[in-house]
């Protein structure tokens, strides 16, 4: 149940709104699309965005400087350059491009990162749910949000965390898209993926028994998709807990898993 961090549908956003103009200069540069990438938090309506979301102050400089930091990285911006020749060639469907730019990036990327950089990433993701509304929290667990306002309910969600941990989250995504360049996603082997598939069955089957409303978390896990959104929320929560409280080997084997959910 990962959350599509803001940094990626901002990314998304903007190269969005001069996605036709860089791929149709592709033949004539690759360099070229970097550089105006580069340039893009400049010339988007970025900052106004932002402010409607809530960031202020320093916040709303961090969040800035977060977004020219990955635009301006020509290893970063050299891959989405990429995708674009590649969609204006043909070679890539428009489908898949518009997830496809950075997400791919994160998916791979989080997987090389030092267990507590993992931890850490994951719990924000955790967290994140619990700074917005049971519905859009549900919306998001279920998978039936709009990429355009899940973009907003995460911005209006990151502007609760303190400036230190969005420091700190902020630069744990940049180090992930970076590894995601070059790296594929690592996976567990069958055999690891089976039992942590039941370690994890084991872990929430203990854990909702646990709960005075057990039965109606059951139903709820058992139907997630048509489960009304405050008790996918609140299962969403339960099961990403019982991932997070597990320890060493156990838990980078789960966050693994979880990552490819």
């Amino acid at each position: 149940m990962p959350l599509k961090p803001l940094i990626a549908a901002v990314f998304l956003g903007l190269v969005t709104m001069a996605g036709v103009g860089m791929a149709q200069t592709a033949r004539e540069s690759r360099e070229e699309i970097i550089d105006l990438l580069g340039r893009l938090p400049d010339i988007a309506p970025l900052r106004d965005q932002l402010i409607e979301q809530g960031f202020r102050g320093e916040k709303l400089a961090l969040v800035e400087e977060h977004t020219r930091l990955m635009m301006n990285d020509r290893v970063v911006a050299g891959y989405i350059a990429d995708r674009l020749i590649a969609l204006y060639d043909g070679d890539l469907s428009a489908g898949v491009a518009t997830e496809g730019l950075v997400a791919p990036l994160y998916d791979s990327g989080v997987t090389h990162l030092s267990l507590p950089e993992m931890r850490f990433f994951h719990q924000m993701q955790r967290a994140l749910l619990d700074a917005m509304s049971q519905r859009n929290c549900g919306l998001i667990v279920k998978g039936q949000m709009r990429p355009q306002r899940m973009e907003d309910t995460l911005g209006r969600a990151e502007t609760r965390f303190s400036l230190k941990t969005l420091r700190t989250y902020y630069r744990i995504q940049r180090k992930a898209v970076r590894l995601g360049v070059t790296r594929a996603p690592r996976q567990l082997s069958p055999r690891d993926h089976a039992r942590t598939e039941r370690r994890i069955a084991q872990a929430l089957r203990e854990r909702v028994q646990s709960q005075e409303n057990s039965r109606g978390l059951t139903r709820t896990l058992d139907n997630l998709a048509g489960a009304r959104p405050a008790a996918a929320c609140a299962a969403g929560k339960l099961f990403a807990d019982v991932i997070l409280e597990m320890e060493g080997k156990d838990l980078r084997q789960a966050l693994l898993y979880l990552g490819r959910l």
